[in-house]
């Protein structure tokens, strides 16, 4: 009988490992291809390399000093806000002194000084200046001065000359067929000029009278002198109202209408003499810028 009968067989080391080492081999086989098999998502940013999460802490520390230094901007510019909007009304209300001072400790920092103080000092005797405002000036246009006329009348010597009086023509300078009475000559030394009796006649032009008064066929007469040897005549007038030696002006009053003399009506006879010799009145006056009608 063989000496191991009747025992239990023990496995060796050696055959247990591979039986185990074989059973495993198997599982892992089994646990691949069941992963293979398995729906994969998509990565997320989770599954992101690590250099992402490693640079995380960084991006807060930096987030962390822009915030401390945002804030230490904004505390600066409030401080000097409250400088620049103190400064204005305490000058306006004459104070004597004004002291401002704005100072700030940024967070997580330290400061080894204290800020320096702004101050302005105002003297007692200085005056608020008046506030500048938005204005024009109006400067009143300059009014044109115009000389005042002197009222003379236009009519003096050698100013111009005048219609003695206003009317027609009823019997003109030269020839005459007919007479038209008895007492005047063929030949009209002036030129009748037909108004109605008692109508003013006027000097026509300034001069001295050297003839006033009644003259034979002329009727009351009146003769000017107005210089460089013109003369100029009236006649038939009703009225004299000049004396000899009197000095008229142009358009002056001397007589008034009438039919004096050889006459046949109302009318003024109308003489111009150039060295004591008549000349035609309408062609003298005309050349003056005097129309007898």
């Amino acid at each position: 009988m063989p000496r191991h009968q009747g025992r239990t067989p023990v496995p060796s080391p050696s055959t247990n490992g591979a039986t185990e080492n074989t059973a495993a081999s198997a599982t892992r086989r089994a646990l691949r291809a069941e992963e293979r098999q398995r729906p994969h998502p998509a990565p997320t940013l989770d599954d992101r390399p690590s250099r992402a999460r490693r640079s995380a802490p960084q991006k807060r520390m930096r987030s962390a000093l822009g915030r401390g230094l945002v804030g230490l901007t904004a505390m600066s510019a409030v401080g000097l806000m409250m400088v620049t909007t103190a400064m204005p009304a305490l000058a306006m209300d004459s104070v004597t002194a004004v002291t401002s001072t704005s100072s700030f400790t940024a967070s997580g920092a330290s400061s080894s000084h204290s800020p320096a103080e702004q101050s302005i000092d105002i003297s007692a005797d200085a005056v608020a200046a008046p506030a500048q405002r938005d204005g024009y000036t109006f400067t009143e246009v300059p009014k044109v001065v115009v000389p005042a006329v002197e009222e003379t009348t236009p009519f003096t010597l050698g100013l111009g000359w005048v219609l003695p009086v206003a009317g027609h023509i009823s019997s003109p300078y030269g020839p005459r067929a007919n007479k038209p009475v008895d007492g005047v000559g063929s030949f009209h030394n002036g030129t009748d000029i037909a108004a109605s009796c008692g109508q003013p006649v006027s000097a026509a032009n300034g001069g001295t009278v050297v003839e006033a008064g009644y003259k034979g066929s002329y009727g009351n007469w009146v003769l000017i002198d107005h210089g460089d040897g013109i003369q100029t005549g009236y006649a038939h007038n009703s009225t004299v109202l000049v004396t000899k030696g009197q000095t008229v002006s142009a358009g002056e009053t001397i007589a008034e209408v009438g039919s004096t003399g050889a006459s046949s009506g109302c009318h003024v006879h109308f003489e111009t003499r150039v060295d004591d010799s008549p000349v035609n009145p309408r062609a003298f006056m005309s050349a003056r810028g005097v129309s007898l009608g």
